[in-house]
């Protein structure tokens, strides 16, 4: 390429720029005018920005994920020790005969039985009286600093109010001192 100095190829754009700028409107000057930006031409149209559909944000819809069954080929699970052979049965569709059959308890499992459920509703009735204790209790002290409460607001307005008279008779002692009078000067006359 041929190399030729800066001044010499380039015009420099503030010059171009400048009556416009400096002459404030630049249609009365006659000086350079620029183009309209975007914004402007739909500002003067009345024209929103435009709005694609797809950037809009909407709620994504997703099917839940089904996963296929892991599937072993035969020979490679006749290979398997049998501590990592899958184990998994297919569904019956008859009961077998434990869930069909009827417990029967004798008379020590009958009376063991017994025991049982008298111990977990003797254990279950000690626990709901807990529970309404512990209500009656959190009641009483939710009452109790509901008092306190009330009272240190009370006493924090009365503690204000106090401050207040005194700074009030402070400033306005400060406010005689000022003007030149006071009890003091009288009472030397």
């Amino acid at each position: 390429g041929i190399l030729t100095p800066a001044a010499v190829a380039a015009t420099p754009a503030a010059a171009v720029v400048a009556p416009a700028a400096a002459g404030g409107s630049s249609s009365s000057s006659g000086g350079w005018i620029g183009m309209k930006t975007v914004a402007e031409l739909r500002r003067e149209a009345g024209i929103g920005a435009p709005r694609n559909q797809d950037s809009l944000y909407r709620p994504v819809e997703r099917a839940p994920k089904v996963f296929n069954p892991l599937k072993i080929p035969a020979k490679l699970q006749a290979a398997l020790p049998f501590k990592t052979k899958p184990k998994v049965e297919a569904p019956r569709k008859r009961k077998t005969l434990e869930q069909k059959r009827a417990v029967v308890l004798d008379k020590p499992e009958k009376k063991a039985a017994t025991l049982l459920q008298q111990l977990n509703a003797i254990r279950n009735a000690k626990a709901e009286k807990r529970r309404a204790q512990a209500a009656r209790r959190k009641e009483a002290h939710a009452k109790k600093t509901q008092k306190e409460q009330e009272w240190r607001e009370k006493h924090n307005k009365d503690q204000r109010k106090a401050r207040y008279v005194q700074q009030g008779q402070a400033a306005k002692r400060a406010a005689a001192a000022a003007e030149g009078g006071g009890k003091l000067k009288k009472q030397k006359r």
